[in-house]
């Protein structure tokens, strides 16, 4: 016991140890690489506008016509203006002093070259001396680009004598551009080259990076080292010293620790945006770390002190605890119900205890085995609902012997509504569900399992477990279930599938995706399964029905056109299928249109036939899906048609008279058949056909010869002009009146007004 008291004292000092010295070693680390990174960006971000933009400017100045700009096109034989050029070279080196060692231009087409250092040179006819100074002009020629950044060359201080001494040569980083701008450096005529003081750069560094500037280097796209501490470095490629592993090693965070010369180094290392340069710097490792080496030894002093601790507390624990025969008599007198017992034997004392505990165990599985199946349907319930942990789920899973090792898992909601179940008593509906489950649960599949659950409202949850391939094993167990339903039972189910899962703890996603869609069976019975989780959109979708479907539905119910009515209904019903409307939301929109058909025939005081008689909301209520919906309510239009034309035939003379009545009181109004139809009841078709029976002229007709007898006797009682006479009698536009009234009077409305007036009438 003193030995695993000393062990777990061990392990949690080092544990605490360790954790407390990577934490922090972790920390300090990453901030000074951070640090250092932010460090190395600022260099960069400088650099490039304290020298590569100022260069850009330098070039644009000269370039683009302000007061230090050259004129190739006018310098050909005007020996002033190339001395103003060169004046103007100077000047500018002068002001960028602290940049600039010279500025040179090169005329392509007369090949000379005008210096800030050595004046006006000839190019075919430069001195070997001055070579450095025309490199840049070869090297340019062969690029298809419009500017070009040049390797850093050594160039004696003083321009006039030429030494190899390292101590008189300067380094010089010349920046060459083709004019006009856009021009390559094949087809340019001119070229400026800017010679810039590798000094310069090594000075910023040495200001921005004190502590790293003699291990920072900053390497050109080919590789090649273009400003250093170490001046020897300078022009060496990749093949050279550090170059090499810096530029063959790649790193996503921009760091990585190689090994150089034995040492490890942390090189941190940034580019440049105005060209291709990288900027390297290198850094010890222990100059990261030095600073750790006091929270090592304090790390050391707790750990020592933990273990001291934990000895002196192990040895007072075992000498207290060190009984177990003592210690288990203690604990089973306190939870002994009678005192008699005590009076035993130790050891026989406790044999009885353990044998009433055997006893006990074995009452227990009993009660479970008899209350397994309750147990399990709790289980799998608050599984689909997602009312455990993961680990609570998998201790619950086990107390009843359900193995969750497969690879993927599904679930279906069976819903078992239609017209036959509805028909069934309670006890047919139970056994109807336990024996489904029961058949599931024992069909054999290859790889797969089965569970499955009773829910509310009659409904079937299915999971599916399986390490098969996932289809087509959803398309095999759709059809079992519809085989099995129908053989068995007679019945017709609907089903739905969620998606697949990779884990047991995500199936309560896959069941309330089958348990959402399962709604959406009423509206697709023609579907084995609905298994589309496009359908899934529609539940968040708060687009409405646009109410033109509901107006017209009403419209043409009103006016008792059946084809109209049953075309509205079948565009209602496929817009429901088609649209992005949730299941909820259609069935509310089914709903209106029975309230519309209520509120008709409520209106027109209709009473429905004994097929009819029940609560058309409790109907509505019954049909298990869309097409059963369509079928009666058409059935009921064609009803309410029907009766209303036989109520309409007994009904016919007081119609016609109403729209005899209503005509006359309503010549200047609307009188079409459509609208005087709405007023009586009943459909234009039906009305046209009964006022010619009833009358014997077509509607058309007499409402014309009911207007212009009221034209007539407008014209014969006082003064009126044709204006006025056809807008009382209704006509929009006198000529179409004038014509309709020399149609029935035979003569125009001025020449009856003129008869008149001669035969004295007016």
């Amino acid at each position: 016991m003193v030995l695993s008291y000393l062990a777990v004292v061990l392990v949690i000092a080092l544990l605490f140890g360790s954790i407390l010295y990577l934490f922090f070693s972790h920390q300090y680390s990453k901030e000074i690489r951070i640090n250092n990174q932010l460090s190395l960006k600022s260099t960069v971000n400088y650099i490039e506008s304290s020298v590569i933009q100022k260069v850009n400017q330098v070039y644009l100045s000269l370039a683009l016509g302000n007061a230090a700009s050259i004129d190739l096109d006018s310098l050909k034989g005007n020996h002033s203006k190339i001395l103003d050029i060169e004046q103007s070279l100077k000047n500018m080196v002068q002001n960028y002093s602290d940049l600039i060692e010279a500025i040179h231009v090169y005329d392509t087409k007369n090949h000379f070259i005008v210096s800030s250092v050595y004046g006006l040179l000839l190019y075919e006819d430069t001195p070997s001396s001055v070579d450095h100074t025309t490199d840049w002009i070869t090297a340019m020629k062969e690029t298809p680009e419009s500017s070009l950044w040049m390797k850093t060359r050594m160039v004696p201080q003083d321009v006039y004598i030429e030494s190899r001494e390292q101590g008189k040569m300067s380094p010089l980083i010349s920046y060459v551009h083709s004019y006009p701008f856009q021009s390559s450096g094949q087809d340019s005529k001119a070229m400026i080259a800017i010679d810039i003081k590798e000094s310069a750069i090594s000075q910023i560094i040495k200001n921005m990076l004190p502590a790293d500037y003699a291990n920072t280097l900053i390497i050109d796209q080919d590789g090649t080292v273009i400003s250093a501490a170490d001046k020897t470095l300078i022009g060496s490629s990749t093949e050279e010293n550090l170059t090499q592993s810096l530029l063959t090693f790649h790193s996503s965070d921009e760091r990585f620790t190689p090994v150089f010369n034995y040492d490890s180094h942390v090189v941190t290392q940034d580019q440049f945006k105005g060209n291709a340069w990288r900027i390297y710097t290198t850094t010890p490792n222990e100059s990261f770390y030095y600073k750790l080496d006091s929270l090592k030894e304090i790390s050391v002093l707790l750990g020592l002190l933990a273990v001291a601790v934990g000895i002196a507390m192990s040895s007072i624990f075992t000498r207290a605890n060190y009984s177990p025969l003592k210690r288990i008599m203690n604990n089973i007198k306190s939870r002994m119900d009678s005192p008699t017992s005590l009076k035993q034997d130790e050891y026989r004392f406790i044999d009885t205890t353990f044998n009433s505990l055997s006893n006990k165990v074995d009452s227990l599985e009993e009660t479970l085995q008899a209350n397994h199946r309750m147990i399990k349907h709790s289980i799998m319930l608050n599984m689909l609902n997602n009312r455990f942990t993961p680990e609570e789920l998998t201790e619950q899973l086990q107390s009843v012997h359900i193995s969750m090792a497969y690879s993927r898992f599904r679930c279906i909601v069976i819903d078992p509504v239609n017209e036959k179940w509805k028909d069934l008593q309670p006890r047919q509906l139970q056994h109807t569900l336990y024996t489904m489950i029961q058949q599931l649960e024992i069909a054999e599949m290859d790889g797969t399992q089965l569970l499955a659950e009773e829910l509310q409202d009659h409904k079937i949850a299915v999971i599916i477990c399986t390490n098969q391939p996932a289809e087509p094993l959803s398309d095999h167990i759709v059809d079992f279930i519809h085989a099995e339903a129908r053989s068995r039972f007679g019945l017709e189910f609907v089903l739905s599938l969620g998606g697949w899962v990779e884990h047991f703890t995500k199936i309560h996603t896959s069941y309330h995706q089958a348990n959402t869609l399962i709604r959406y069976s009423y509206f697709f019975p023609e579907q084995s399964a609905i298994q589309d989780l496009d359908l899934l959109n529609r539940e968040a979708s708060s687009l409405e029905i646009p109410e033109s479907y509901l107006v017209n539905f009403e419209k043409k119910l009103q006016t008792r056109d059946v084809q109209g009515t049953v075309q509205a209904i079948q565009e209602l019903v496929a817009t429901i299928k088609e649209g992005p409307y949730s299941a909820e939301y259609s069935r509310i929109i089914l709903l209106k249109t029975v309230s519309i058909y209520a509120e008709c025939i409520n209106q027109v005081r209709l009473q429905p036939t004994e097929a009819s008689s029940l609560n058309m909301y409790k109907q509505f209520s019954l049909f298990y899906n869309i097409n059963r919906y369509s079928e009666w309510m058409i059935h009921l239009v064609t009803e309410f048609v029907m009766q209303m034309e036989k109520r309409s035939e007994v009904r016919s003379v007081d119609t016609i008279s109403a729209v005899k009545a209503y005509i006359h009181e309503h010549l200047s109004g609307d009188l079409t058949l459509d609208h005087v139809s709405e007023q009586v009841f009943i459909s234009p078709k039906y009305l046209s056909k009964l006022f010619k029976e009833e009358t014997g002229i077509v509607y058309s007709e007499y409402v014309t010869n009911q207007r212009m007898e009221r034209a007539r006797e407008l014209m014969t009682q006082r003064e009126i002009t044709v204006e006025q006479v056809a807008s009382t009698v209704g006509y929009r536009t006198p000529a179409y009146f004038i014509k309709k009234f020399k149609e029935i009077h035979g003569c125009t409305p001025k020449n009856f007004m003129r008869n008149l007036m001669e035969q004295g009438s007016i």
